[in-house]
Formats: C-alpha cells, structure tokens, sequence
C-alpha cells in the first residue's frame, strides 16, 4: 500500500512532507487531533537538550557560584595581571569569553524564572515541569 504524505503546511507555507500517520491525511506533527500531545513533546525535546540546562546542572554539581556582580572585578584584576606578565593573554581571552557565558546564562536563567512565574499566573505550566532555576537530584 503506498505511502500518503501529510496535508499539512509547514511554517514556511511549503506542503509538509511528512508521511501521513492518521485517517485524517496528517502527520504526527500537523494531526489538529494530537495538538496538546505534539506541543508537549516539542517542549520536552528542546528542554532537556538546551545548552543552558546542561550548563546549571553543570555548575549546581560543582557547588560553584560565581555572582555577576563580581565579574567586573575579577575581568579587572586579569587585565592589570596581563599588564604585568603574571597572566598570559590567552588565559585572559578564555577568562572573558567564560564571563560572557556567565553573563548570558544569568540572563537567561532570569529570563525562565519570569517565564515560569508568568506561565503559573496563566495557568498553562504543567505540574511536572523542572525549570532551570530549579536545582534537581
């Protein structure tokens, strides 16, 4: 029996070319009838592989914390070190670059405490749900 692909339109406007899975002529994706199901499992997915998520279990393990504020300081105190020769540039180069991520998770670990506090306000957070302001296990 061949194959149907899927009556759906992707977010491009392209015809999806997935293979059609229900009686309806969709794919698992486009099926209005597993919407709920399909959002879910979207969620999950980009959740446990976000680069963010892995960098706080990474840094909760370690116990080590670093609070922004600090950053300038320290980033100040390795210039002066290069200055003098105590500190190699590269050292210094990698040090900057390690503070930029610092300052990009904070934001974005901000950025999802709101969002949480937002999505418990509207109703719509799963009780299931593990954030990442939240240390796990």
């Amino acid at each position: 029996m061949p194959r149907t692909y899927c009556t759906g339109i992707t977010r491009a406007g392209n015809p999806c070319r997935g293979f059609a899975v229900s009686d309806a002529g969709y794919c698992q994706a486009h099926d209005p009838a597993r919407a709920d199901a399909h959002r879910e499992a979207m969620r999950k997915g980009g959740e446990a592989r976000s680069a963010v998520r892995r960098a706080a279990r990474l840094w909760a393990s370690r116990g080590e914390q670093i609070e922004p504020t600090a950053l300038p300081a320290m980033l100040r105190a390795t210039m002066v070190d290069v200055r003098a020769g105590i500190v190699e540039p590269g050292v210094a180069q990698a040090l900057a670059a390690l503070a930029k991520a610092s300052v990009a998770l904070s934001h974005d670990l901000e950025l999802d405490a709101r969002l949480t506090a937002l999505e418990r306000v509207a109703g719509i957070t799963p009780p299931n749900v593990t954030h990442l302001n939240r240390r796990t296990g």
